[in-house]
């Protein structure tokens, strides 16, 4: 697995260098010609969906909880295509769809769906996917003004629910042109007395899968250009756009992952709890259908996910950082608990293990892996071969642990909800941490210069080498067909030559690695002239001890910027302990003074051991008690909505700045 670093394994250029960016790059097997589907006969996501069916109909496919056994029960693949089938006959016949033919050449018949991950979300989705349907996910997590916003923007007459998300739309004070709910829970009579009371007609879901079956269509001729789904961006600097994914889109993504070294087989099972209107989940869901790999759905709520996890022994785990660290920082503090002899061994194998891990990419050991790491590996069902982190930069350190901890493939992978999902990733060839891979065999990128941040394609490292900087750009099958109903910031997003503009900032590594190092977009910049990049900064203070999640802000009146802190419950108790503070209350610890000022003063030696400039570190922090998630300041993929959170903490922000 060791990799020689001056030798090329990612991103190999194509072409000559143009003024103004580095040169064209491509995947080092697919130089000549790019890979935008997983078998030539497959041309759009039907022929997909019929492909993984006819590798096996009755096998075990997709997965709910027993919460009274605690074990997965799965119906087979055949199961699923007759329910897809009928419901979306039914969707048909009952004329539940919203045809909408007043956006340029598009004939879209649009369905909304709204609610957690779960068996019936899936079979709705290949529905559409056979019938050439187009999915209107609302996002879960969005208060009812984002959901309105998306009802009217969209104008479904139609959505998919459950009990709770009815429960939102009943407080959502306009809903547009919604007509129809199609519930997959029971309804409680007053929540259906108040819907009906709105205009609002519920039907069971069950009843519409068997009134579909009394008459099934048959499938439609689908072109690669149908749109599978809107994909409403995060919204992190204001209301969400519309990204329309194709199938086109979503072929190009699946062939990059099944031409990677993390593709899926046959007898993989994938706990699916990322949220399903982000388009990373997504496209894993739809290579799943590829191959006809199982698909165990999380309980619902993200703080038993440990137990998911245990109870459906996935071999596939997606991941993003936020949550790893969080894993992380639990199986850490377990271990430095030992003491003695015990963790005397539980270091020696750490340390023994990552040396070899450096020295020659070997990621197991026989004595060890059978008598430190396999309680770990049990935390994670027993049976995870590969770990996949992608939405946002994680710590090396953090990726290096997992890779010994479950002697597994272990790997970062880069994408944007535009580019579907996937545009780089991690070989098994590479045992380095710290990058996000190469273009995979769909799409090619490059670095544009960006000169007001002194990025340039043409920079070197301190030994006088080529060590090209930039924003990432991306051209390929797999780039967005564009925001519903947005031109302009189309235009914005893809350039006249189809490249699409990341807004991230990456730097190509000796052997070709991709590493993200910045954020063009979300900078500020202070009175005395500095920029500051605060998701910078933000991925590394979540590393730092007692961290939960991080909220950095700067204006160009001060001469320094703040943080918002949310600790990490059972350790900012912990930490209380050693500073003899006799309490255990997490809200009037975030209070304490001496608290604050030992997480100001770790914070701004971690960053500075992490190479923070001292102006790049908060001057001054608040503690906060609840996670970001209960003020609604993160996305559904855990991003931070910096103009959510500057509102919420509008106040805080003021005391800390005006603190002498």
């Amino acid at each position: 697995m060791g990799a020689d670093q001056s030798t090329r394994i990612y991103n190999v250029p194509i072409d000559e260098k143009k003024q103004g960016s580095s040169q064209i790059m491509r995947h080092p097997n697919f130089q000549k010609d790019l890979v935008n589907t997983p078998f030539p006969n497959i041309k759009n996501i039907q022929d997909l969906i019929l492909h993984g069916y006819s590798l096996d109909k009755n096998k075990e496919f997709l997965g709910t909880l027993n919460q009274t056994t605690n074990q997965y029960e799965y119906i087979t693949y055949d199961t699923v295509m007759t329910q897809a089938k009928s419901i979306a006959s039914a969707l048909q016949n009952l004329s539940l769809l919203k045809e909408a033919k007043d956006y340029k050449n598009y004939d879209l018949k649009l369905v909304g769906i709204y609610a957690k991950n779960r068996a019936e979300w899936i079979v709705s989705d290949i529905a559409n996917a056979l019938y050439g349907y187009t999915m209107v996910p609302l996002y879960d997590s969005l208060g009812p003004e984002s959901i309105s916003y998306v009802l009217g923007h969209s104008g479904i007459t139609t959505c998919y629910c459950s009990t709770p998300s009815i429960q939102t739309l009943s407080k959502t004070k306009d809903l547009h042109e919604l007509k129809n709910i199609i519930a997959y829970d029971e309804v409680p009579a007053e929540l259906q007395d108040l819907m009906k009371s709105r205009g609002i007609t519920i039907y069971k879901y069950s009843d519409l899968l068997a009134k579909g079956s009394e008459n099934i269509l048959p499938l439609p001729t689908l072109t690669p250009q149908t749109i599978f789904t809107f994909s409403y961006t995060s919204g992190t600097t204001g209301n969400p756009k519309g990204a329309m994914i194709s199938h086109k889109n979503i072929l190009s993504s699946v062939a990059g992952h099944m031409n990677s070294d993390v593709k899926f087989v046959s007898s993989d099972i994938h706990l699916s709890y990322l949220p399903l209107p982000h388009i990373f989940e997504r496209f894993v869901n739809v290579s799943c259908w590829l191959v006809g790999a199982q698909v165990a759905f999380f309980s619902g709520e993200i703080t038993k996910l440990k137990d998911d996890i245990a109870a459906a022994k996935p071999t596939i785990l997606i991941t993003v950082p936020r949550l790893l660290n969080r894993f992380y920082e639990a199986i850490k503090n377990n271990l430095n608990s030992n003491q003695g002899f015990k963790k005397m061994l539980i270091d020696y194998a750490l340390e023994t293990k990552l040396q070899n891990l450096e020295k020659s990419g070997k990621n197991t050991h026989m004595l060890y892996d059978a008598i430190v790491f396999s309680k770990i590996r049990q935390v994670f069902g027993g049976r995870v071969r590969i770990l996949v982190s992608g939405s946002a930069p994680i710590s090396p350190k953090v990726m290096d642990f997992f890779r010994i901890a479950l002697s597994c493939i272990v790997c970062e992978g880069y994408g944007q909800t535009e580019g579907t999902g996937l545009a780089t990733v991690q070989t098994i060839l590479d045992s380095k941490s710290g990058n996000v891979g190469g273009a995979v065999s769909g799409c090619e990128i490059k670095l544009q210069d960006v000169p007001d941040m002194e990025y340039l394609s043409t920079d070197k490292d301190e030994n006088g080498n080529p060590m090209p900087r930039g924003e990432i750009c991306v051209r390929g099958n797999s780039i967005f067909e564009g925001y519903y109903k947005d031109d302009e910031k189309t235009k914005e997003a893809i350039d006249e030559e189809g490249w699409l503009h990341s807004g991230d900032i990456g730097q190509i590594l000796p052997n070709g690695g991709l590493k993200i190092i910045d954020r063009k977009k979300n900078i500020f910049k202070l009175s005395q002239g500095e920029y500051i990049s605060p998701e910078k900064v933000e991925n590394i203070y979540v590393r730092a001890r007692g961290v939960q999640e991080v909220y950095v802000h700067g204006e160009s009146l001060y001469n320094f910027c703040i943080g918002i802190i949310v600790p990490n419950p059972e350790v900012i108790v912990k930490i209380a302990s050693e500073l003899n503070i006799n309490e255990t209350d997490v809200a009037t610890l975030c209070q304490n003074k001496q608290i604050i000022e030992w997480y100001l003063k770790s914070l701004n030696e971690f960053g500075k051991k992490e190479g923070l400039f001292t102006f790049e570190q908060p001057q001054k922090i608040y503690l906060e008690p609840v996670s970001f998630t209960v003020h609604g300041c993160l996305t559904t993929s855990f991003k931070l909505q910096r103009h959510i959170a500057k509102v919420h903490f509008k106040k805080v922000i003021e005391d800390l700045y005006s603190q002498q």
